[in-house]
């Protein structure tokens, strides 16, 4: 499994971050100077396959900087993240330009965070999702409901086609249900199947949270066009 480099070069500790992360089941190695950093990255038993940094990285040459960070492989840079708070639109344009371009800007929840990191992992791996539709993470609560039965989750990712919800009781592959999801424009409720479920044990995928994957199977395009709004508005905020 490759690991996470956090840089903790700022102003502010990202010690916190570095706890967070671990508790989410992934790698990470603390860096706290630019040199240990390079140490880290250039010793193959840490496998980085990504790195977050601080939106104050101390240096004159920002580009310059991360640029040694990144390019340890010329033709495979790896992905940054910064993680903070959100600063000023002309530091996020100068990061962008360093070649930043995924947010763990605060205040950030676990699925979020846990995505954006996987993604950023898969990048670095040269692993391809291969998914057509924007697909968008939250942490939002979901209601299930089964004939009569009904019972909550939390809403991990979404996209026009499916989503996956957290729960430590999925149901079986195969069911059909119906969700209910808080979408701003107001409830809606998509009838779906479970087409994966991730639970402990041999399988367990250990970069998701316990649950299960669903297709929509019955859509309006009114539906659709809500979903595709909110979608692509929280898409926003996961890049620089």
């Amino acid at each position: 499994m490759s690991a996470v480099l956090v840089l903790d070069v700022g102003m502010g500790s990202l010690e916190p971050l570095a706890v967070r992360i671990r508790r989410l089941g992934l790698r990470v190695v603390r860096g706290k100077t630019s040199d240990a950093a390079q140490d880290i990255l250039s010793d193959p038993r840490f496998a980085i396959g990504a790195i977050v940094i601080p939106p104050d990285v101390p240096t004159t040459d920002l580009g310059r900087a991360l640029e040694t960070l990144q390019y340890q492989e010329p033709d495979r840079p790896l992905p940054m993240l910064v993680s903070g708070a959100k600063p000023e639109p002309s530091t996020c344009d100068e990061l962008r330009g360093a070649g930043v371009d995924l947010a763990l800007f605060e205040p950030i929840d676990d699925h979020t965070l846990r995505f954006q990191l996987n993604r950023a992992l898969a990048e670095g791996s040269g692993v391809s999702a291969g998914r057509r539709a924007l697909r968008v993470p939250a942490d939002l609560p979901v209601r299930i409901r089964m004939g009569r039965r009904n019972k909550e989750a939390r809403l991990y990712t979404l996209s026009c086609g499916g989503a996956y919800l957290a729960t430590p009781r999925p149901s079986n592959r195969g069911s059909s249900l119906f969700l209910t999801l808080p979408l701003p424009s107001g409830p809606l409720e998509i009838a779906a199947r479970v087409m994966m479920t991730n639970v402990p044990g041999n399988l367990v995928r250990s970069n998701l949270p316990l649950g299960m994957g669903v297709q929509f199977t019955e859509l309006t395009p009114e539906f659709e066009g809500s979903l595709q709004s909110w979608t692509e508005t929280r898409a926003s905020h996961l890049h620089l």
